[in-house]
């Protein structure tokens, strides 16, 4: 099944940041995402969150992640103990600040984005 998320949807939110992976931490980082808990999956998605994706650049250690979120949505008492919890566990794959990962906020630059033609394919 295929879900189309509009872009332009005034009640959504996207989001860009940036991570570190501590050195020699990067197949550990990924092997626990992998494995995610199906608890942290359900929290993030009762969160708001729509479309969620990590990418790394691998020379510089530093994660790329994009998220597309429902505006003014915010995790749930249940979630956010879960969210803890998966923040400790990846403190020692991950650069800290605090109790919580290294992160800081990227601002778009640049959008491209299909749009459908008349039969309503892209």
């Amino acid at each position: 099944m295929t879900y189309m998320i509009d872009v332009d949807d005034p009640t959504l939110e996207t989001t860009g940041f940036v991570l570190r992976v501590r050195e020699g931490k990067e197949d550990e980082y990924l092997r626990r995402h992998d494995d995610i808990w199906p608890e942290m999956a359900e929290a993030l998605l009762a969160s708001g969150i729509l479309h969620y994706e990590i990418w790394l650049h691998a020379p510089s250690r530093m994660l790329f992640a994009h998220q597309i979120r429902r505006r003014g949505q915010a995790a749930r008492p249940e979630g956010e103990a879960v969210m803890a919890r998966w923040r400790a566990h990846m403190a020692d794959v991950l650069e800290m600040d605090g109790d919580r990962p290294f992160r800081d906020v990227l601002s778009r630059q640049f959008r491209l984005v299909a749009q459908a033609g008349a039969n309503g394919s892209l």
